[in-house]
């Protein structure tokens, strides 16, 4: 018998107990592909009006592709089509996104430009046949292992500054708060300089660890829980950046771990395909979601001054609380389980599979070289970059290879009222910006004080010569500048 024996549905129709007598073998990807879903999910759940089509149609059809695809995955795991169909929507949804200041879209988009880069060359060797799955998870393992290393790498680069060091303002202490308030240790000194140096700790550990496989537990389980915990922090939408690192991890994690993984999936998927057929699958978590929301909307009735970002967020910290913990724990036995673990000899991969990450690398480098300050892995690191001058312990000035962050602006007058309040606020503008906003908006205008000198009500005509080619608008995006000091952590 084959998967294909079993039934989409099974309800009411008593339990179908050939499925367990399927034959099934250890498929590498089929333990990870669950995971992606969850992780894309969660991605395009805080996009909620991208989803309702506020952002045009063609983005909310790519959103919700990503949704059904992501669906299709927890139903046929081993199905390589869907997973390919999942990674294409999800990198052209980040195509039509560009300019993408997200690091964690960033990073997904990367990993799965590679399953497509992967995938794609596996099926011309076939001579256009099966994409043999082995060799597939075989080449993108190693990106995704290669993805959590440089995660972790400017995790702790770019937080080497001034700011992120000093606990009034550091974005590590942005994060402590809220988890420390309930305790009344908000404030206590020790607690911030722990939750400072700790960040640095736990990021080494990982490093080291994903590499040094018989001991990889020490660090995978450390980065489960930090990953686990700071969503619910409800700092920010962390539920996308910490599945995606949850995903990545069940790639990169040794064979034999995984194979242990891929049996404890295997089981609980076949008990709900026993009971309901393929689409039991989804059950639980569609359970678990409407139970979140109910949850949440009676709260509403209790606190109904509550925004609607924050019942959507709410609703989606309860299901991480539940499907983050479960997959936190499920992974901690399986770690356990392998420690220490056998080092399990890996084909030697390709050289151009090292292409991707490579790449990615270097990009994380644009805030020193007067790129992007966006999207380069420095998420909440206090970090700054611009106008020749930066925070971080060793420059004394950024190595500039272009001048993008010497064009600082200081907005006097617009037309469009945002650009104004945050002037106000104490913020300064990158010129590139405001040009790519003029283009958007050819009607808008803007006044601004550059190198002493006042431009007035400059437009998308008026700066036509000097607007941001294809590529500068694609790939360029950069922070709002604050020149005070300490610098206050944004994001």
């Amino acid at each position: 018998m084959t998967a294909d024996a079993i039934p989409f549905w099974n309800i009411g129709r008593g339990k179908a107990t050939n499925i367990r007598e399927l034959a099934y073998s250890y498929d590498g990807l089929t333990a990870f592909t669950p995971f992606w879903a969850m992780a894309a999910i969660f991605s395009i759940a805080g996009d909620t009006y991208g989803l309702i089509g506020y952002k045009g149609q063609i983005y909310m059809a790519l959103a919700w592709a990503i949704v059904l695809f992501s669906l299709l995955l927890f139903l046929y795991p081993r199905r390589t089509w869907v997973l390919v169909a999942l990674a294409g929507a999800t990198v052209a949804l980040f195509a039509l996104r560009l300019p993408v200041a997200s690091n964690n879209k960033t990073i997904t988009a990367v990993m799965d430009g590679a399953i497509l880069l992967s995938a794609a060359v596996l099926y011309l060797r076939a001579g256009r046949g099966p994409i043999d799955r082995v060799a597939l998870y075989d080449q993108v393992r190693i990106v995704a292992r290669a993805l959590l290393a440089i995660m972790y790498f400017y995790g702790i680069f770019h937080k080497i500054n001034t700011d992120f060091l000093d606990p009034t303002v550091s974005c590590a202490v942005g994060l402590y708060v809220p988890l420390a308030r309930p305790f009344g240790l908000e404030d206590n000194l020790f607690g911030r300089y722990l939750a400072i140096y700790a960040t640095f700790i736990i990021e080494g550990i990982a490093i080291i660890s994903l590499y040094w496989k018989r001991y990889f537990a020490v660090g995978f389980i450390l980065a489960l829980v930090f990953h686990y915990i700071i969503p619910i922090s409800a700092y920010s939408w962390y539920m996308d950046f910490s599945s995606l690192v949850f995903a990545l991890y069940v790639l990169s994690i040794p064979k034999p771990a995984s194979h242990m993984l891929y049996g404890i999936s295997l089981k609980v998927a076949n008990r709900l395909r026993e009971n309901y057929g393929r689409i039991g699958t989804i059950f639980p978590g569609l359970a678990l979601m409407l139970i979140a929301a109910a949850i949440v909307m009676l709260l509403t009735l209790v606190f109904p001054e509550r925004s609607f970002e924050m019942v959507v967020h709410s609703v989606w910290i309860l299901v991480w609380a539940v499907v983050g913990g479960a997959a936190m724990v499920v992974l901690t036995y399986v770690a356990l389980e392998n420690l220490p673990c056998e080092n399990v000899a890996a084909p030697r991969a390709p050289a151009w599979i090292y292409v991707v990450p490579g790449l990615f690398f270097l990009s994380c480098l644009s805030p020193y070289v007067g790129l992007k300050t966006e999207s380069s892995i420095n998420m909440f690191s206090n970090l700054h970059t611009e106008a020749g001058r930066t925070n971080h312990l060793l420059f004394t000035k950024p190595p500039y290879l272009f001048d993008y962050q010497n064009e600082v602006v200081k907005v006097v007058d617009s037309s469009k009222e945002f650009w104004v309040r945050q002037s106000q606020a104490g913020n300064h503008h990158i010129l590139h910006d405001l040009k790519l906003w003029l283009r958007w908006k050819p009607e808008a205008w803007v006044t601004y004080e550059k190198d002493g000198a006042i431009v007035t009500r400059a437009t998308a005509a008026s700066l036509a010569d000097e607007m941001p080619n294809l590529l500068e608008r694609k790939l360029l995006i950069f922070k709002l500048v604050d020149f005070s000091r300490p610098k206050v952590c944004t994001h």
